[in-house]
Formats: C-alpha cells, structure tokens, sequence
C-alpha cells in the first residue's frame, strides 16, 4: 500500500509540473567532452522531498513562461546547487522558475554537468566528500569549467532565440545558488556573455575570486548568511568590494541566521524574505 501510494504521488507530481514545465531544450553548440554514467533524473532528497538530479552528463534548459500575467520582456538563467556533484533542481531551480514566471519573467533552468557519482546514493557520497572541504574542492575542480561552459553557453542560446521565446534577448539575468552561485559570477565577469544582472546567492566563490572585474561591469545582487555552514560570507563580502571597487553596481544582504541552502526553505526569520528583497531590487533597477 505505502509503495503504491508513492507511485501515485510521483504521477501527480510529474503530471503537474508537465503542465507548468514549456519545453526542455538542448544547448546547441557543446560537445559533450566526457559522457560518463547515465544522468539520473528520479532521486528524491531525503530531507525535502523535492528532486534532486545527478550524474547530469548532457546540458540543456527547461523554459517557463509568464503564468497568468503578461510579459515583462525579461528572462532570467536559474542555476540549481549541490557543489557540482548534484542538482537541487526543484528547490533551487523549479520552484524559483515559477515564482518568476508568476512575475511576467520567463525563466530557464539549467542543468549542467556535473561530478561522476558511483552507486545509488549520490547524498552518501556527496556528505563523504564534503567532510574535508579541501578535498571537496579537489574532486569539483575538473568538473567546474565545464559547469561554467554550461552556463555561459545557455546565456547564448537564451540571446539567440530570444524573439522566439517571447523576451528582449538585452535583457537576460542570471540567478545561481550555491554552485550554481560561482556559475552566476563566472557569467557576470564575462563581458562576452554579459547579463542583464546577476544574482549569486549563497555562492561558492573560490574559483573565480582571482578573475577580474570586466569594464562597465552589470549590476550584481548577492545573498549569504553569516552562519553559512561553508563561510561562503566572506568571500561573498569580498566579491561585493571587487565588484564596487570595478565601479559596479551592487547590493549585499549578509543574514544573521539562516545557514546555507535558505532558497526555498521556510525557517521563521528574516532570510526567508531574501526573494522579496530581490524582486524590489530589480524594481529598482527597471529590470
């Protein structure tokens, strides 16, 4: 009874976000450098129950469209985290794609490549890895330029058919957590690419700290707490002096509490309106 009740919820689920989910495109132009295991698109995370991706092998983007409100002419990048060994793709990608949706963006959510996990319990592997951070840091680093590829070859496509999909291909952002965070800073500091904005919220920073602030860089919105389990607010209070000492706009919200992984979490304190504070900044900002 209990296993058939599961299957029923996950048909429910599936069925729908099949009605929200537009269309699921490839990026064109990658060349898939090291195929590895099969992507696994069905894992549950113990503690939210919310799914999680890994073993993601081949990128491609999920399109959500203005729901029940007229466009903006605005699009915005999500990029789920999980220290490039797995994709938070509903709390961290999903989930944040409809609430801009609801706004009049048309939001895309990547999934990008990631660390090749062995055996059927990528959380397991992911919590031995992440006991040693210096050795975390070591197993992501291969995979991260890759990740970073993704990212900036998503913002392309987005710009190529943007007319298609319904918005200005100059107004583009990028919002990334965790992981997803250094993917968000790595397209901000690309003039090549460059966004609209760029949000990075709770990010990993470490590899690009050392790359430099472009010319007439975008305007950056970035979000950490201050008992972030990895101390992730102190190379986010860095970026934020890089990125005004590079006569770029930025704002910095450091949260008391609130730890990492805050996105769509519900925890009675202040970081639970950190979406609030970023749809008034881009108010602010005419995006």
């Amino acid at each position: 009874m209990r296993k058939l009740k599961f299957i029923l919820m996950l048909i429910a689920m599936y069925s729908g976000l099949s009605a929200q989910q537009n269309v699921i495109l490839p990026i064109n132009g990658i060349v898939n450098k090291d195929t590895g295991k099969e992507e696994k698109t069905l894992t549950m995370d113990p503690k939210s129950d919310s799914r999680t991706l890994y073993n993601v092998t081949v990128p491609s983007l999920a399109i959500y469209k203005p729901e029940g409100v007229a466009s903006n002419g605005t699009a915005v990048l999500v990029v789920p985290g999980g220290a490039f060994h797995i994709l938070a793709y509903d709390d961290e990608g999903v989930k944040i794609a409809r609430s801009l949706a609801a706004k009049g963006y048309t939001a895309a959510v990547l999934k990008y490549r990631l660390v090749k996990l062995e055996g059927k319990d990528p959380f397991g592997k992911l919590m031995e890895n992440a006991k040693n951070f210096d050795v975390l840091e070591s197993i992501m680093a291969p995979v991260v330029p890759l990740a970073i590829e993704d990212g900036k070859e998503a913002m392309k496509y987005l710009k190529s058919n943007a007319t298609a999909l319904g918005f200005n291909k100059d107004r583009i952002g990028v919002v990334g957590f965790s992981a997803g965070g250094t993917i968000a800073a790595a397209i901000a500091l690309d003039s090549e690419v460059r966004p609209l904005f760029s949000a990075p919220i709770y990010p990993y920073l470490g590899p690009v700290m050392k790359t430099l602030i472009p010319a007439d860089p975008s305007p950056i919105f970035i979000a950490v707490t201050q008992d972030d389990d990895f101390g992730f607010d102190v190379n986010s209070a860095k970026f934020y002096e890089n990125w005004k000492a590079g006569k770029g706009l930025a704002e910095l919200h450091i949260y008391t509490k609130g730890r990492h992984g805050f996105a769509s979490k519900t925890q009675g304190l202040p970081v639970d309106h950190w979406e609030e504070r970023l749809m008034e900044w881009l108010t602010a900002m005419k995006f």
